[in-house]
C-alpha cells in the first residue's frame, strides 16, 4: 500500500532532474509490487529533523517484521565499485567521484532507529528491530562491480520489492518482532506527520542529505569572514563569479581570483547562529532554534 507519494518538487538543474527521475522510478516499482498489499505500508519521500540534525530518505518501507530505507540512485552510463569502497560515475569515458550511498543510508538508519526509540512506548522494540538497507540503481544504469563480486542490497531499482519481500520472509523464520496491523499504521502516520519537507509544495525541492556545519568553525582559514547576501561577491576581489566548497567546513571560492573566504550565516528571523545544508547544487540556511529553512546559494 502506498501510504505516501513523493512530496511536489520544481527541479530546475539536470542533477536534480535526474535524481528525481529516479526516486519516481522506485516509486512506481513500488507502486506495482505493493500497491495493493495492506501488510506493506510505502513512505515515499520522509524529511525527520529532531535536535538540530535532520535525514530525509528516498523511501520507506514498513511491514510486519521490519522497515526498509530505500536510496535512489539515478545513473545514466555505469557505476563503478571498487575494492576499497569508492564510488565512481562514468559517462563518455569520463570518470567522477561519488559519495558512497551506503554510508549515507546507514546514516539515516541511525537517525531513523534513535527518533523511534525516543518517540515510541517500547524503546526497546526499535532498539533492535530490523532496519534493511537497499540503493536503487535507476533502470539506465551499468554497475561494476569490485573484484570480490556484488555487494547486497545494491541493485536495479525494479530487484528492490523481490529483496524487501525476502528479508521480511526471513525475519519471520528466525523470529523477529512482530508488528499488527494496527502498530503498522500508527508508526506509518506518525512518520508522515513528522515529515518536514524543507519548503512549501509550490516550491518544494526534493532534499536528498543533510550536512549540518556550524559556520564560526572557519576561524582557521585567518582570513576575514564573508557575510552572504542576495548577491555575494569576493572580499577580495569583488567579483560575483563565487561557489561554495567544503573542507572543514563551507566556504567561499572565487573563480576569479582563486581566492576564498569562510561564510557567516545567521537566521534571518531569529538572529541566532545558522548552519549550511547542501543539496546537490543548492546550499540552505538551517536554524534549529527556531526550524527557519531557505535557499541560501545555488552553485554555478
Amino acid at each position: 500500500m502506498i501510504y505516501k507519494e513523493l512530496d511536489p518538487i520544481q527541479a530546475e538543474d539536470k542533477f536534480a532532474k535526474a535524481g528525481r527521475a529516479a526516486e519516481e522510478q522506485m516509486a512506481f516499482y513500488f507502486k506495482r509490487f505493493f500497491g495493493d498489499d495492506p501488510d506493506i505500508l510505502v513512505l515515499n519521500g520522509i524529511r525527520l529533523q529532531a535536535d538540530g540534525d535532520a535525514a530525509q530518505m528516498d523511501h520507506l518501507v514498513i511491514h510486519s517484521h521490519g522497515l526498509a530505507i530505500v536510496e535512489s540512485k539515478s545513473v545514466v552510463g555505469k557505476l563503478q565499485i571498487k575494492d576499497d569502497g569508492q564510488w565512481i560515475r562514468w559517462y563518455n569515458n569520463q570518470s567522477k567521484g561519488m559519495a558512497s550511498p551506503i554510508t549515507q543510508a546507514r546514516l539515516q538508519e541511525k537517525f531513523l532507529r534513535t527518533y523511534l526509540v525516543k518517540a515510541s512506548n517500547n524503546p526497546a522494540l526499535f532498539e533492535k528491530f530490523p532496519i534493511n538497507l537497499y540503493i536503487a540503481i535507476s533502470d539506465s544504469g551499468v554497475i561494476l562491480w569490485p573484484k570480490s563480486g556484488p555487494i547486497p542490497n545494491v541493485c536495479k531499482a525494479d530487484q528492490v520489492p523481490d529483496k524487501i519481500v525476502a528479508s521480511r520472509r526471513e525475519a519471520k523464520l528466525y523470529g523477529a518482532p512482530e508488528l499488527s496491523a494496527a502498530s503498522l499504521a500508527k508508526i506509518a502516520a506518525f512518520l508522515v506527520a513528522s515529515n518536514k519537507p524543507l519548503v512549501k509544495a509550490a516550491e518544494a525541492a526534493q532534499p536528498t542529505e543533510f550536512e549540518p556545519v556550524v559556520a564560526e568553525t572557519v576561524s582557521e582559514y585567518n582570513i576575514e569572514p564573508a557575510t552572504a547576501t542576495d548577491n555575494p561577491s569576493c572580499k577580495h576581489c569583488g567579483s560575483n563569479s563565487l561557489e561554495v566548497r567544503f573542507g572543514h567546513t563551507y566556504y567561499w571560492h572565487c573563480l576569479s581570483c582563486e581566492k576564498n573566504s569562510p561564510i557567516k550565516v545567521t537566521c534571518p528571523t531569529c538572529k541566532e547562529p545558522a548552519k549550511v545544508r547542501k543539496q546537490k547544487k543548492e546550499f540552505f540556511l538551517e536554524c534549529g532554534k527556531c526550524n527557519h529553512s531557505s535557499l541560501y546559494f545555488v552553485n554555478p
